[in-house]
């Protein structure tokens, strides 16, 4: 998103960088000549050095400002010593502990294509063997050997749009459910948008909020983000609405979370990127005759929580969705035959993607099949709810292998899918923006 184009509300002072940091295995610091070569060879094109930076020393060997293909800006990359990580994930605690190096890549992603920015940068460490893992400075999200070489490097997939950003969550009660959450973003700055935030809201919401945020975050990388107090549609009758931080903040309860002396004692960086520009997700109507307070998105929560919720995807993320559930579909017709070959009381529910209709500004509606037969082409199988151009749940349709935009093999809790993530609840009707 260029920052030309966006509401003064919520333009950026500043650019704000990607940084990535990837520990390696070995006593050896690498030579940068064989860094960017074999980055080059996974690229798939010329690594121009720009500059040499700094004098080299015990602990930063070499630091190189780069240009690599397809990339606008100048990137750095730099070898030093491993440092001390904090919330390293369990498996690779021990690996990390005993590196001795790591790779450092940073360069700035804004503009029309930040993942695809950020993927650049994850290929350079990617095509080394030697990488034990990436982490993403900014969200603090951990990608292992395995999610390197099956997602960060699948050039027809990609990877996944949320790479971009991470929700955090900061409770006022160590019962989830009895106090309120404060809910926000952290990664979205980098990409030229404000952080989103939940601000008071109930904690017994907290999974509802963050999922609200996911779907926001992915349609404000490709849309960019409305005026503030406008109307936001997030799904068919369903809209919120942005309001800057500091407007909210200020009428907070005084033992809420998310005041400015809360942000200035939860981040010692600088800047600040909880005082940066940042969108707090409201409903669409204030409260009070008398004061007028934007509250939590209600509606929108409550409605996200509904099994039959229909919200609005980004167009990378129905992408990338549809693509995985096509390259596995024989997975998914080999288990559910499976299933039905065995001794059993065919408990086994094997539910389809597929798109529907547009409706009137070009939005596809996606609904759920139970498949009745499949086959490697295709199948036949019933609505599972009614849809926005009139058919009824339980309507009967014939699709093919090539129609699916995702599928999901249900055995009671949790349930199976293309990227064997989530359960039934995941299962749910969506319409791409």
């Amino acid at each position: 998103m260029q920052q030309e184009g966006i509401h003064p509300a919520w333009r950026l002072e500043e650019p704000w960088p990607a940084t990535l940091v990837a520990p390696l295995e070995g006593s050896e610091s690498p030579e940068a000549d064989a860094v960017l070569a074999e980055a080059a060879n996974r690229i798939g094109g010329t690594i121009d050095v720009l500059e040499i930076q700094s004098t080299p020393d015990d602990k930063h060997p070499w630091s190189l400002a780069v240009r690599i293909p397809g990339h606008p800006c100048p990137v750095l990359v730099a070898c030093e010593k491993t440092k001390r990580m904090d919330e390293v994930p369990e498996s690779l605690r021990p690996a990390i502990a005993a590196s001795r190096w790591s790779l450092v890549m940073e360069s700035l992603i804004e503009g029309e294509d930040a993942r695809g920015g950020w993927s650049r940068l994850a290929r350079i460490p990617g095509a080394r063997k030697d990488v034990i893992a990436i982490i993403d400075a900014t969200t603090g999200r951990w990608f292992d050997r395995r999610e390197i070489e099956d997602s960060l490097l699948d050039e027809e997939l990609g990877a996944p749009e949320d790479v971009l950003w991470r929700v955090q969550a900061v409770s006022s009660d160590e019962d989830l459910d009895s106090g309120s959450v404060w809910l926000f973003t952290r990664g979205l700055l980098r990409c030229g948008l404000p952080e989103l935030e939940i601000l008071e809201l109930p904690g017994r919401h907290a999974a509802e909020g963050a999922r609200l945020l996911d779907a926001i975050a992915g349609l404000l990388i490709e849309d960019g983000a409305p005026p503030p107090e406008v109307p936001y549609p997030v799904g068919p009758d369903l809209s919120v609405a942005f309001l800057p931080w500091s407007d909210v903040a200020s009428t907070l309860d005084s033992e809420s979370l998310g005041s400015e002396a809360d942000r200035i004692a939860l981040s010692q960086e600088t800047p600040n990127p909880l005082r940066s520009r940042r969108a707090v997700i409201c409903g669409i109507e204030p409260r009070g005759s008398f004061r007028r307070i934007w509250t939590w998105p209600e509606d929108a929560i409550r409605a996200i929580a509904a099994p039959d919720v229909r919200i609005f995807r980004s167009d990378q993320s129905t992408h990338r969705d549809t693509m995985l559930a096509r390259r596995s579909w024989g997975d998914a017709v080999a288990a559910f035959e499976a299933s039905r070959t065995q001794d059993s009381d065919q408990s086994v529910v094997l539910l389809v993607g597929i798109p529907l209709d547009e409706d009137s500004e070009g939005r596809v509606e996606h609904g759920w099949l139970q498949a009745v037969e499949v086959d490697s082409n295709g199948g036949r199988g019933r609505l599972l709810r009614a849809t926005i151009d009139g058919r009824s749940a339980g309507t009967e349709m014939e699709f093919a292998s090539d129609q699916i935009d995702g599928w999901r093999l249900v055995e009671g809790t949790p349930g199976a899918g293309p990227d064997d993530a989530g359960g039934p609840g995941s299962v749910q009707d969506g319409v791409k923006a």
